[in-house]
């Protein structure tokens, strides 16, 4: 799988094509302006990647264009990927345990968003989900807790299991049952705004290691991250 992200040049008048998983993205350099138009498909799944191919604009009722102002000649765009701003709730869709004493290593992917700069510019300029995730609210009722993205994973044990999809990063979660109880795994908070994103040869990215420790003497749980990206093969 290619590296969608980067910088590219897009000279005056000319449109360029993404299609990042399911977002389609085309940014066309025009006079005094950028365009940045794009759409998002139904299929949280889908794996497609074309990255900057030349295209006309496009047209359409469900096409979100952005007009952003700009004097500069240049004609750089880059662009870059970003872990969501909201915890991550990760839901088994079938049953898990971990028995007392025991420790297990599960791959998760998560969504990315992307960001986009324009002219050189530090700062971006346009921020969507490649694709968004629903909203749920963590916490043990409605007036503690916090709100979140809610997924759902098959709780994958090998890290080569795991499809490669270019919307969507790579975790992986070392959970630690040093209790006397099965430790049954329902839901799992990763706290993604605090991690980081690194990149591979192979042009998927990952982030650090999270470790989640049960004690002996408690029902939660201890969170602890690396301080190095996760070895994902």
């Amino acid at each position: 799988m290619k590296a969608w992200w980067g910088d590219y040049e897009i000279g005056p008048g000319e449109t360029r094509r993404w299609q990042i998983g399911p977002q389609s993205l085309w940014i066309t350099k025009g006079d005094n302006e950028w365009k940045v138009s794009s759409v998002s498909g139904q299929d949280r799944l889908d794996s497609r990647l074309s990255i900057a191919e030349p295209a006309e604009e496009p047209s359409g009722d469900d096409i979100d264009v952005r007009r952003i102002a700009s004097r500069s000649g240049k004609r750089t765009v880059r662009l870059g990927p970003a872990l969501p701003d909201l915890p991550v709730v990760v839901k088994t869709i079938q049953p898990f345990f971990v028995p007392p004493k025991e420790e297990t290593t599960l791959y998760l992917s998560v969504p990315l968003w992307l960001c986009i700069y324009l002219d050189g510019r530090s700062v971006e300029l346009v921020d969507v989900p490649l694709s968004r995730p629903s909203d749920t609210w963590f916490g043990p009722n409605t007036m503690t807790g916090e709100l979140c993205y809610a997924l759902r994973t098959t709780a994958r044990l090998r890290s080569e299991q795991l499809p490669r999809r270019p919307h969507r990063a790579i975790s992986a979660v070392r959970i630690q049952n040093n209790a006397p109880s099965v430790l049954n795994i329902e839901k799992l908070k990763i706290p993604v705004p605090y991690l980081s994103l690194f990149d591979s040869d192979e042009g998927h990215l990952g982030t650090e290691a999270l470790t989640l420790e049960r004690e002996e003497d408690s029902e939660g749980t201890k969170v602890r991250l690396d301080d190095k990206p996760a070895q994902i093969r």
